[in-house]
């Protein structure tokens, strides 16, 4: 089996709403669903295994191994609704292993009888700001009209990669509503190529989530998180700055350029 969803706990849903946020550029919809988990204390009912997955496993603090997985947790509200985040330590390395995870999770969730998927992703720009913009794209008009009437802008071209994306197009193709958020970022590197986290940009996109769900979420924890990261970005943009400086003295160009 390529993809495996492990259920853990069985349970009756009830106006399922489906939030993804697995790892992609500056790991914007990772922290974001990740707060939305940690805030609302919401429970582990899924484990989804694939061979999708990059092919190492995790060692963990007690010296166990781990597959590389994705997970789904689950929440309801005062209202009665289900919601259900998908999230994780891995997207699959492969065009074709994001297809068929976003699948199975999608066959999965309308199987349960979900009513609306989220998805939060990265917009990078080099636009200076200081609150990111955040922008949507939706699969029906009027679910378009809705986002942008909780602070989402209008977005008309581009492409989004990876499952966060994936999942909206299936959705759309088997009618189930569907709205991306995309934050702002400047989308920084480290010198090995890793993206560098951004919780501003998350901080951005929940905002608008959390509106349109009509979620009450403590941020200032989020907020502790801003400031420290723009801290270390500011050296890391400073010690940059300086490289490129010795390296233009010595007639040099740098190793690596961001």
């Amino acid at each position: 089996m390529n993809v495996e969803i492990k259920m853990l706990k069985d349970f009756e849903p009830s106006e399922l709403i489906l939030i993804c946020g697995v790892p992609g550029i500056a790991y914007i919809g990772k922290i974001s669903v990740d707060y939305l988990v940690q805030q609302l204390k919401a429970e582990l009912v899924a484990e989804i295994y694939s061979k999708y997955f990059p092919p190492y496993v995790v060692i963990k603090e007690d010296g166990l191994v781990e597959l590389l997985r994705n997970e789904l947790q689950l929440f309801k509200d005062e209202s009665g609704r289900t919601i259900i985040f998908l999230t994780g330590n891995a997207q699959a390395y492969s065009p074709e292993g994001q297809y068929e995870i976003a699948e199975a999770i999608l066959d999965w969730a309308i199987n349960k009888g979900v009513k609306r998927i989220y998805s939060v992703a990265a917009y990078i720009t080099e636009r200076p700001f200081e609150t990111p913009n955040v922008y949507s794209t939706t699969t029906t008009l009027a679910l378009l009209e809705e986002a942008k009437a909780h602070g989402a802008q209008f977005l008309d071209d581009g492409i989004i990669g990876g499952e966060n994306g994936i999942i909206m197009g299936l959705a759309k193709k088997r009618n189930v509503e569907g709205v991306c958020l995309l934050a702002e970022t400047h989308g920084y590197q480290a010198p090995t190529g890793e993206f560098i986290i951004d919780p501003r940009a998350a901080k951005a996109a929940l905002k608008v989530m959390t509106s349109m769900l009509n979620l009450k979420i403590d941020m200032d924890p989020m907020e502790k998180q801003v400031v420290e990261m723009d801290e270390a970005i500011a050296k890391l943009v400073e010690i940059e700055r300086k490289i490129r400086e010795e390296m233009a003295g010595a007639g040099k160009r740098p190793a690596y350029v961001t």
